[in-house]
């Protein structure tokens, strides 16, 4: 009886570990679009969609609250996020927000613009950091006439404390624009956006900008110095 349990349980674990290798088949691997200036970029495609997932990578000597305070301040809408023309906290706190966000887009096509939720979250133990984004179906505020509103965006930012004292930053979204938008366009933009904007990251913590800022919800790495 014990023999047939066994033969049974072997077969069941087969079945289902051949049932997943579809599953695991499906997710696609990330191909390397950039690599510069100690900033890279990969894409890969998204099941149902025309448009890739972007994911850009760098390191930067930056607390995690210092990178905090660049990503949420409505002054970096210019000087951080890449073509970005407006960044309006509309209601919340610092932890949980709703946010409205436009970006420029070169002519003739339309300006994009998103009401998305924004969220963080820490990790107790490693102590990363991730900013959530995702599109909120909402009208606490209109569309500005000849902007068109994305129909689907979702990504985060990634904070993780290296072993050297760094801060490893890891920025990914996908989006979907709505309306007709060209393919030149949108390859610029899978590159571009992730490039850009972390390496305007890089300049804004080599400047200082907001290196006293300090979230009592915040716990930061403990820093060891090294013995003489």
């Amino acid at each position: 009886m014990i023999q047939k349990q066994t033969v049974f349980k072997f077969i069941l674990g087969c079945f289902l570990f051949v049932q997943l290798i579809p599953l695991l088949a499906q997710t696609p691997e990330w191909s390397e679009s950039k690599r510069k200036k100690g900033i890279q970029v990969l894409t890969r495609p998204v099941a149902g969609s025309n448009i890739e997932e972007f994911l850009g990578k760098t390191e930067v000597d930056a607390s995690i609250s210092q990178v905090i305070a660049l990503l949420v301040d409505p002054q970096s809408c210019k000087n951080l996020y890449h073509q970005c023309k407006e960044l309006t906290v509309l209601s919340g706190s610092e932890k949980k927000s709703s946010v409205y966000l436009r970006n420029g887009a070169p002519w003739p096509v339309n300006d994009r613009d998103v009401i998305m939720d924004r969220s963080f979250d820490q990790n107790d133990k490693t102590l990363t950091t991730t900013m959530k984004m995702k599109r909120l179906d909402s009208n606490a505020k209109s569309a500005p006439s000849g902007v068109t509103r994305m129909p689907a965006f979702e990504g985060y930012w990634k904070l993780t404390p290296l072993a050297n004292g760094k801060l490893k930053i890891e920025y990914q979204a996908h989006f979907e624009p709505g309306g007709s938008v060209p393919q030149s366009v949108i390859n610029l933009v899978l590159t571009d956006t992730p490039y850009e904007t972390l390496l305007n990251l890089k300049s804004l913590v080599e400047q200082g900008k907001h290196k006293e800022a300090k979230y009592d919800w915040i716990k930061e790495p403990t820093v060891t110095n090294p013995s003489n």
